[in-house]
């Protein structure tokens, strides 16, 4: 569990309202700080996008993808550590390896276990500051 004063905030961006109250729900009870989004577009309104210290992203979203949303972000040089979540069947792994090539840090097929969420945010995260 990480204690500081000031949070760090995760963004979550998926399209399914039951697994952004989950997510939220774990996120918070380690310590962070969460807003959740159901589209690319979403995030992209908010001022999330410039204020987060890690994001969880769907790979399929309605709209503008996940893959999509990273890319653009690259483009705009915003150095987000992002956890990919997907229910999809990538059998050949070809998902994971564009996710991971354009610099995410995990991708984890849903269900996936609480735990390995929080460590692939704890591994990449910078430790808060009391």
């Amino acid at each position: 569990m990480r204690r500081n004063c000031t949070p760090q905030l995760i963004a979550v961006v998926d399209d399914e309202a039951a697994l952004r109250q989950a997510i939220r729900s774990l996120l918070r009870s380690a310590g962070f700080s969460v807003q959740c989004f159901a589209s690319a577009a979403e995030l992209l309104r908010s001022d999330s996008v410039k204020r987060a210290a890690g994001l969880i992203l769907d790979v399929h979203l309605p709209g503008m993808s996940g893959l999509e949303l990273q890319q653009l972000m690259v483009a705009q040089g915003w150095r987000i550590p992002i956890v990919f979540i997907t229910a999809q069947d990538d059998a050949h792994g070809s998902l994971q390896a564009q996710a991971l090539q354009a610099g995410a840090v995990a991708f984890l097929r849903k269900p996936f276990h609480e735990e390995d969420l929080l460590h692939a945010l704890e591994h990449v995260l910078p430790p808060s500051t009391e």
